[in-house]
């Protein structure tokens, strides 16, 4: 009895060590939303979390795609990464109608590697099949998922030039 008490002990601290660990390490999570009023098909938002931005998204309401009836219709949201550490990140985008239908959903992000400390990059988000009624479209949400990667640089001041 008092062995299996000791595993059970042992192993419950091993779990909760494990999560107190893994949390800092867990991506971080904003989801905002926005007036349906693009121009030209673009959309300029201002959507920041930890130095990673969503500045603009384009959106392209496509065709279909015959004989498999699959759309083109998609978004591309330009991401910045102004950290002082990789990212790796996703993004997520619903657009929805004046009742708050669902009218395209899609998600994109790194498909490998990470978008690198001060770079910027461009994700597609593909409404593939809910699409159909995407011009009807009054409002959408944009979550943006970050993670960090590595170890923060360490800012040092520029060495004082001796004369």
């Amino acid at each position: 009895m008092i062995k299996r008490r000791s595993v059970l002990v042992t192993a419950l601290a091993v779990a909760f060590l494990s999560l107190a660990l893994a949390s800092p390490l867990s991506a971080q999570l904003i989801t905002k939303r926005f007036d349906w009023q693009p121009v030209s098909g673009i959309q300029k938002v201002d959507m920041q979390m930890n130095d990673v931005a969503i500045s603009e998204i384009r959106f392209d309401l496509g065709d279909t795609i015959a004989p498999v009836r699959v759309s083109s219709a998609k978004a591309v949201v330009r991401v910045d990464n102004n950290s002082q550490q990789d990212q790796e990140v996703g993004v997520a985008v619903a657009v929805f109608d004046a009742d708050g239908n669902l009218v395209g959903a899609g998600n994109g992000g790194n498909k490998i590697g990470e978008l690198n400390k001060g770079e910027r990059e461009e994700f597609n988000v593909r409404f593939s099949y809910v699409y159909r009624n995407l011009r009807n479209a009054k409002s959408f949400l944009i979550s943006l998922e970050a993670k960090p990667k590595g170890k923060p640089a360490k800012w040092a001041p520029k060495p004082t030039p001796r004369y």
